[in-house]
């Protein structure tokens, strides 16, 4: 039994090693980039066909040549596979440097990322509240760092038919904080939508833990500066009574949680949606907190990134 099972399968082996490698490309072109890589080791002809321009234009987008043409910096590449695995393994500028664009490397679907330039930032272009600066680690020129503010809201958007058919995605706001900019995160949650058409979906999210142990040293400090105990100056991030109105007693369910990138910075997911084939919709992303009446501060956003949710 076990013979005829090893003579089956090294007939199938000769039968498409006989094939033409044109053959063999168009079969592998109907897979996907990560078939192709896996199929490339069953023998030589494999090999050179899932190496081949007819396999790898096929998991390009159809449009590349324009997206090229958009690039901040010249993109040179020998083969469409190379230039595949140029954009799957880091994002091109696009657009002036407001945009980022690449693929993901298992699928070859649509990713793009938007600079907080792009960003509508409630009071973004107030120097007082926000400031743009540069930092090196960003894939933008530049960067929106927030100063001090009580309101606190972001938005993106984007059209649907830049991204792939039939395909899951996710937005995430990229970002830092500097600092102790994470205190005056630690008090009131943040919300999150994702609005495609009539789907919304929304997160309850909070970019820093609750500090228990700094929300009672101020309480305490208040209460010795209401007795008349303590006389020291406030720091900075104590000068405002709104901490004291945060609800101890009030649990909130944390839907998304903040995680750190390869690249060094933090992400937390916005929400998701599903891109349907020939969908033409605005996809609209949010970032809020303004039910808290405490100021913000030391947040520093790179942009919102939208890739397939794996």
């Amino acid at each position: 039994m076990e013979n005829d099972k090893q003579e089956k399968g090294s007939a199938v082996g000769s039968d498409t090693a006989n094939l033409p490698e044109e053959c063999v490309a168009i079969m592998v072109s109907l897979t996907s980039p990560r078939d192709a890589c896996r199929l490339s080791a069953v023998s030589s002809t494999f090999r050179s066909a899932a190496e081949s321009d007819v396999v790898w234009a096929r998991f390009l987008p159809s449009d590349y040549i324009s997206l090229l043409s958009r690039a901040v910096h010249p993109v040179t590449y020998a083969s469409k596979r190379e230039l595949f695995f140029l954009l799957s393994g880091r994002h091109i500028l696009i657009d002036r440097g407001k945009m980022s664009f690449g693929l993901e490397k298992s699928s070859g679907a649509r990713c793009y990322m938007l600079s907080a330039r792009t960003l509508s930032i409630v009071w973004g272009d107030t120097p007082q509240y926000w400031r743009w600066i540069s930092l090196p680690d960003s894939r933008f020129p530049e960067v929106a760092e927030l100063i001090n503010v009580p309101w606190l809201e972001i938005r993106g958007k984007i059209q649907s038919k830049l991204l792939s058919g039939k395909t899951k995605y996710a937005a995430y706001l990229v970002y830092k904080i500097n600092g102790h900019g994470s205190r005056s995160f630690s008090f009131q949650p943040q919300e999150t939508a994702v609005i495609v058409g009539d789907h919304i979906s929304s997160h309850t999210v909070s970019l820093a833990n609750r500090d228990e142990t700094c929300r009672n040293t101020i309480m305490f400090r208040n209460f010795l500066r209401w007795r008349g105990v303590l006389t020291l100056p406030y720091i900075e991030d104590e000068d405002n009574d709104d901490y004291d109105d945060a609800d101890d007693d009030e649990t909130v369910d944390i839907a998304s949680s903040p995680r750190l990138r390869n690249d060094g910075w933090m992400e937390v997911e916005l929400g998701e949606f599903y891109n349907k084939e020939g969908e033409n919709s605005e996809v609209e992303m949010s970032f809020m907190e303004v039910k808290g009446r405490h100021w913000k501060r030391g947040l520093i956003v790179q942009g919102i990134e939208i890739r397939p949710k794996l």
